[in-house]
């Protein structure tokens, strides 16, 4: 059942995507560019498939399947659900470009190699919250990672004097910031609260507590000081530019490490 949801939803992504290039192509050299809202449509079709396949690879008669590879699939379709969300309002439709295939490649790996942690009493439930949220606030800052990427090659061609194509067809520069420092700041609001229901859930079942939970916690906290810095710095000194982009590739490479490294290695000894 999932392969049949899972292999249209892989499809729909890279045709969506390679609409979105075209688009951007053609609005750069001036051309006629494909209808947006086609693009939508093959958006949404491609999320609706990959949210079925998470919902059978995750629920089960016996609780909540979540591994990695499910916690992997739900970023990617998290990532793309958020972006299309933002389209409405935001000029972030070249995000596009590499989440979507993100999207289709962490559904592949999910439909290939299925986990087998099960989640089935209360406190695996509290902890499922907890995981979600900090996966939210993971993807959030994704894009946020993605988004300081083309902040700094918008900034890089206007420092060496070449406003190539691929300048024209993007937001202004300052746009482009202000879209950051958006997106950072609402991650910065769920990373808090994963990390307030991380300490309830240590809280209420200290037995249960592993020892990756523990280096996730400090890696976590690591982070959100991080970022928070990087917040204050842009209200207190209006850091912006290459500073910005340094402090959330920073604080983004931590994140990627604190959760999926140290699955990883607790995986491979276990």
């Amino acid at each position: 059942m999932q392969l049949a949801l899972a292999l249209p939803a892989i499809l729909l992504y890279l045709i969506c995507t390679q609409q979105i290039w075209r688009r951007l192509r053609n609005r750069a050299i001036g051309a006629p560019v494909p209808c947006g809202r086609d693009i939508a449509l093959l958006w949404i079709g491609a999320l609706i498939l990959h949210g079925l396949a998470i919902y059978t690879g995750i629920v089960s008669p016996h609780g909540l399947t979540l591994g990695i590879s499910q916690a992997l699939s739900l970023v990617g379709w998290l990532v793309a659900l958020l972006v299309l969300i933002a389209l409405h309002s935001r000029p972030v439709e070249n995000l596009g470009l590499v989440l979507l295939p993100f999207a289709a490649l962490t559904l592949a790996v999910e439909t290939a190699f299925p986990g087998s942690h099960v989640l089935n009493h209360a406190g695996d439930l509290l902890l499922a919250v907890h995981i979600f949220i900090s996966l939210l606030a993971y993807s959030l800052f994704i894009i946020a990672a993605l988004q300081s990427g083309v902040l700094w090659l918008q900034d890089r061609q206007l420092r060496n004097h070449r406003p190539g194509a691929i300048l024209r067809a993007l937001p202004p520069l300052e746009h482009t910031e202000t879209v950051l420092f958006q997106i950072i700041g609402l991650g910065f609001i769920l990373l808090t609260i994963a990390i307030i229901s991380g300490f309830v859930y240590v809280s209420q079942f200290p037995a249960s507590v592993h020892p990756q939970q523990i280096i996730l916690f400090s890696v976590f906290i690591t982070s959100w000081v991080i970022f928070a810095t990087l917040l204050i710095g842009r209200w207190r000194f209006g850091w912006r530019g290459r500073i910005a982009i340094r402090w959330t590739l920073s604080g983004f490479l931590i994140l990627l490490g604190a959760y999926f490294g140290t699955e990883l290695i607790f995986t491979f000894l276990s």
